[in-house]
């Protein structure tokens, strides 16, 4: 997939629509091209460059009503009703309203769409905090004027009334967010680290001091009974142990999943569901499965070897020199494993990382949507932005993880040269899907 994303792609305006909703987390620059902005438009760049929309554009966008990407308005009267469409798309993936469009998809059109543009304005201004930057197209169809706001995705602090109420886009409607979803939007925006919050009923008892200890001995090169501190502190300092409401000392989650003696007693979620199945499809006959628990190193460790007793090895020798290949780079393997533990959402009750093996390809899916500013593109360049911070701290110091952002290309490159065809990426707002081919 390139980083850039060309009308020219998709026969109708329509089909460019489906790709986005099924990529569910757009670009600045796919953005502007699904709603009727042109090349200018590009990410991090907020000069754009106005394309109209066509009259056969939207009436496409019409007769494919309401749905997360699309909201119809009769008029703006309901300034609290229109302030929250607007703020659920910010909170969302975005989105466009039609001012004129009556719920059936009817066009009744707008009198003055002057005075509707600068009524939009006042509410994105006065009933959003922070304010929203929608922009405008009107369009002349049928004897009348249909006004189209798009909405961009919030990169930041999740956007609310002045109330205090935060909206979120669930399909074809905006909801209240639940205490659990803006906890997650903080979350996405690195307002709130949710490995950093206590894990209720833990104590200093839940910690096994050897994995500790090896930890503080691989990060000092000195033994752990040589500290200067005590460990409950240095623990404390390490953010492996928080205070809860009341003060009470408990195990963070990253201290739970990381050192914890039997972290699924307290996240039983926290785990990896490893599957072969026969053939390229998850159908009913299953060569092997296993349910993979205990500290995330052990489950790094224990996926692999799931991967490896589950996939070919060759043997080829040349001039009495042998070489074994694994039908998948190892170092690939490790490092969509890695990745799916150090970066998956840990705050979505009941999801488990799913590793799939089929006959021609290993698929990883890990809970929650792609923290703020991430997206599938950006991540191909070594960008790295982690979700949790003291998880992948700790195993970049155990030696999993790297700082750089190298391990995604390093993935793309490896399979590349292995399979002959790219590693694929799919974000959704419930998971994160890395799919790996097989050696040809």
């Amino acid at each position: 997939m390139t980083n850039t994303l060309s009308l020219d792609s998709f026969t109708t305006f329509g089909a460019l629509l489906k790709y986005l909703r099924q990529r569910q987390r757009l670009t600045q620059r796919e953005f502007g091209l699904a709603v009727g902005y042109g090349d200018a438009l590009s990410d991090g760049n907020l000069a754009y460059h106005r394309c109209r929309m066509t009259n056969s554009q939207l009436h496409e966008l019409i007769a494919g009503g309401e749905d997360s990407f699309t909201e119809f308005k009769r008029d703006i009267t309901q300034r609290s009703d229109f302030a929250g469409e607007m703020i659920a798309f910010a909170n969302t993936a975005g989105g466009q309203i039609l001012v004129g469009v009556d719920d059936n998809g009817v066009i009744v059109g707008v009198a003055d769409p002057h005075q509707i543009e600068e009524a939009i304005v006042s509410i994105a201004r006065h009933n959003c905090v922070p304010a929203l930057n929608p922009l405008f197209d009107h369009i002349a169809v049928d004897n009348t004027t249909v006004s189209v706001i798009q909405i961009a995705r919030r990169e930041g602090p999740p956007a609310e009334n002045n109330s205090g109420q935060c909206y979120i886009r669930v399909g074809s409607t905006k909801r209240l967010a639940s205490p659990q979803e803006r906890a997650r939007l903080l979350q996405s925006a690195g307002l709130v680290h949710f490995d950093e919050t206590p894990v209720l009923g833990t104590t200093w008892d839940d910690i096994e001091i050897a994995a500790f200890e090896r930890y503080y001995d691989r990060v000092f090169e000195s033994a752990l009974a040589q500290a200067d501190m005590p460990v409950p502190k240095m623990l404390e300092n390490m953010r492996f142990m928080v205070s809860d409401v009341r003060g009470q000392q408990c195990l963070s989650l990253a201290g739970l999943l990381l050192f914890g003696k039997r972290p699924q007693d307290y996240r039983y979620f926290a785990r990896i569901s490893a599957v072969r199945w026969a053939g390229t499809e998850a159908a009913e006959e299953i060569i092997d499965r296993k349910e993979i628990v205990g500290r995330l190193t052990e489950q790094i460790d224990e996926a692999e070897s799931f991967v490896l007793r589950n996939t070919r090895l060759t043997t080829r020798i040349d001039k009495a020199q042998q070489t074994d290949n694994w039908e998948y780079p190892r170092v690939a393997v490790r490092e969509a494993l890695v990745n799916a533990v150090a970066h998956r959402d840990y705050s979505l009750d009941g999801a488990q990382i799913l590793l799939y093996v089929f006959d021609d390809r290993i698929e990883l899916r890990s809970p929650g949507a792609l923290p703020n500013s991430v997206t599938v593109d950006n991540i191909r360049t070594h960008y790295s932005k982690p979700r949790n911070e003291t998880i992948a701290r700790a195993l970049h110091n155990l030696g999993y993880v790297n700082t750089l952002g190298s391990g995604v290309p390093r993935m793309i490159r490896l399979i590349r040269a292995s399979a002959g065809r790219d590693a694929e990426f799919e974000a959704t707002s419930s998971q994160f899907l890395v799919r790996l081919w097989a050696r040809h």
